[in-house]
C-alpha cells in the first residue's frame, strides 16, 4: 500500500551549517568522556604544567616576619645515579653562601623522592659535601602541600631555568628586587625551537645578579647580549667549578701508565643528552680505529657517562661501558686514562676535560663560539682543542695518541694546569665582596607586597634594578 504523501514532491533541504556546528558542540559538551576519539591524546592542565616544568604551577609563598633574613637556594629534583658536575655546583655555592652571614636555607620545590635521613648518607660519598644538609637549612616543598615561608627581607638564587620563573616570583611578592642566578650553562640551547625554548630563554630577561661558570660562557651571554645583559647593565662575576682531577705522585704515575698491556682511551657516552655530541664522538672513534690510528691490540676504548651504549668499533670489536661510580672511585679511575675524548656543544668547556687533563691524560674536546683554542690550551697543555666535525676530531685524536707517549710531558702538563682542583680556589672574598655589594644591599629599601599569599605568579611587569655595571667592571 502506497503512502498517500510518496507522490508529492519534496521540498529543499535546507541546512543551516552553523546551527548544526552549535548543536553537534552542545552534544560534545554534554558527552561522557568515552565520547572521545580513542586515538587523541588528552592534554589537561596538570599534564601541561608538567611539560612545561610547572613554572605556571609554583609554590605559594607566605611573608612570616618570624623568619630571619634568607638565603634560599632553589634545588631542582635530583638523584644519586645520574647526579652531575652541575648540581656539585649549585651545593658549592650554596655552601660559601654563607660567608655572607646571611642563613642560607635549601628549598626543593620539585616533587621528587627527597628522604632527609637517606640523602643525609648519600652525601657522605661526595668529597667536601659530606655534611652538607646538616651545615644548611634544608626544606622540601615539592608536593605543595605547604607554601613557603620567607621574611620581607629574603633572597633567592636561581640554580637552573625554571627555579629562576620561582626566584622571580618570591622576589615579586616582596616587593620587586635582583635575585642570584647561577648560570652553568646557556640553557636555552638545550631545546629546540618550541615552548620551553621560550619559557628558558625569558629568564635571561628577568632582574638578576649573575655568577656565571666560567670565562667563555660568560663572554657568550655578554657578546650576544643576551637577555639584555650588556645593554641593561647586569652585574656580573665568573668563577670556575672545582674539577675533580686527582694527580698521583710522579713515581706512580709512570708505573702505572708505563708498562700497560693496553692503553686507555675514554671518551663522554651520553646519548641522552645531545649537547655531548655522542654522534660526532661515536664516529670519529669508529673512523680511528679503522684508520688504523687505534689497534685493538694496543688500545682500550671505554665509555663512561649515563647511558648503556657500546660502539662496535671494528668487527668484533666493540667499546667497554664504565658503572656509574662515587665521586672517590671516578678520581681515582681517571688517572688510569693515556686518552680522553670529550664533547660539548655549549659555551661552557664542562669539568671532564679538566678532570682528565689535570690527572695526566691528553683531552680532545671542542671548541664553540668563545670557547677558542687559545681558552682550552691555557687551561692546560694537554689539551687537544678541535672543531665539532668528524674529520677534525680524528685529526685531533691522531695528535693524542702521537702525544701520549710522554710520560714526562702529560705529567708536567698536568702539574701546571690553570684551573682549581679545590673550592677554596674556585670561590675567594671577591665573591663574597661582589654579593654583598650587588645582591644583599639591594633589599634595603624594598617593600613586601601587602599580601600573605600569592596565588599564582604575578603577571607585573619587570622591575629592573637601577643601580648596574658596566661589563668592563665585571670580574
Amino acid at each position: 500500500m502506497k503512502n498517500k504523501n510518496s507522490n508529492k514532491p519534496k521540498k529543499p533541504l535546507r541546512v543551516s551549517i552553523g546551527r548544526e556546528i552549535v548543536r553537534f558542540g552542545r552534544r560534545i559538551e554534554g558527552a561522557p568522556a568515552a565520547f572521545s576519539n580513542p586515538s587523541y591524546r588528552t592534554y589537561d592542565a596538570h599534564t601541561l604544567h608538567l611539560l612545561t616544568n610547572r613554572i605556571y604551577d609554583l609554590p605559594d609563598i607566605v611573608v612570616d616576619q618570624q623568619r630571619s633574613k634568607t638565603i634560599n637556594v632553589l634545588v631542582p629534583a635530583f638523584d644519586f645515579e645520574s647526579m652531575s658536575a652541575g648540581f656539585f655546583g649549585v651545593f658549592q655555592v650554596a655552601r660559601f653562601l654563607r660567608t655572607t652571614g646571611l642563613n642560607v636555607r635549601l628549598v626543593m620545590f620539585d616533587n621528587f623522592m627527597f628522604c632527609m635521613e637517606r640523602f643525609r648518607k648519600r652525601f657522605k660519598e661526595y668529597p667536601g659535601m659530606e655534611h652538607l644538609l646538616d651545615e644548611l637549612e634544608v626544606e622540601y616543598i615539592g608536593e605543595r602541600k605547604q607554601p613557603l615561608r620567607v621574611s620581607s627581607d629574603d633572597l633567592c638564587m636561581a640554580t637552573v631555568w625554571y627555579s629562576a620563573h620561582f626566584a622571580k616570583k618570591i622576589s615579586d611578592t616582596l616587593g620587586g628586587r635582583p635575585f642570584l642566578y647561577l648560570i652553568q650553562d646557556y640553557e636555552t640551547n638545550f631545546f629546540p625551537g618550541g615552548s620551553l625554548f621560550a619559557v628558558a630563554d625569558e629568564t635571561y630577561a628577568m632582574d638578576y645578579v649573575a655568577l656565571f661558570s666560567t670565562e667563555p660562557l660568560r663572554n657568550y651571554f655578554f657578546d650576544n647580549d643576551i637577555g639584555g645583559i650588556q645593554s641593561r647593565g647586569l652585574p656580573a662575576i665568573v668563577f670556575n667549578n672545582a674539577c675533580s682531577s686527582r694527580l698521583i705522585e710522579r713515581e706512580e704515575f709512570f708505573a702505572v701508565n708505563k708498562n700497560k698491556p693496553r692503553r686507555k682511551i675514554v671518551f663522554y657516552s651520553r646519548p641522552i643528552v645531545d649537547r655531548n655530541m655522542f654522534q660526532l664522538a661515536a664516529l670519529a672513534l669508529i673512523t680511528a680505529f679503522e684508520q688504523g690510528i687505534f689497534h685493538p691490540d694496543e688500545w682500550e676504548c671505554i665509555g663512561m657517562g649515563l647511558g648503556d651504549a657500546e660502539l662496535q668499533l671494528l668487527d668484533g670489536v666493540v667499546s667497554a661501558q664504565l658503572p656509574r661510580m662515587t665521586l672517590k672511585a671516578y678520581e681515582q679511575t681517571i688517572s688510569q686514562f693515556d686518552i680522553a675524548l670529550t664533547l660539548m656543544a655549549s659555551p661552557h668547556p664542562s669539568l671532564i676535560p679538566m678532570d682528565c687533563a689535570g690527572s695526566g691524560a691528553v683531552v680532545v674536546t671542542n671548541t664553540f663560539r668563545t670557547k677558542t683554542p687559545e681558552y682550552l690550551t691555557g687551561l692546560s697543555r694537554n689539551i687537544v682543542p678541535v672543531l665539532p666535525s668528524v674529520p677534525a676530531i680524528v685529526e685531533g685524536l691522531r695528535s693524542a695518541a702521537a702525544r701520549c707517549g710522554d710520560l714526562h710531558e702529560r705529567f708536567r702538563n698536568a702539574q701546571q694546569m690553570n684551573y682549581p682542583r679545590t673550592w677554596e680556589e674556585s670561590l675567594q672574598p671577591t665573591h663574597t665582596e661582589f654579593l654583598n655589594r650587588h645582591l644583599i644591599q639591594s633589599v634595603q629599601g624594598a617593600k613586601p607586597v601587602q599580601s600573605h599569599m600569592l596565588e599564582r605568579p604575578s603577571a607585573a611587569p619587570l622591575v629592573t634594578s637601577t643601580a648596574r655595571r658596566s661589563r668592563s667592571a665585571s670580574a
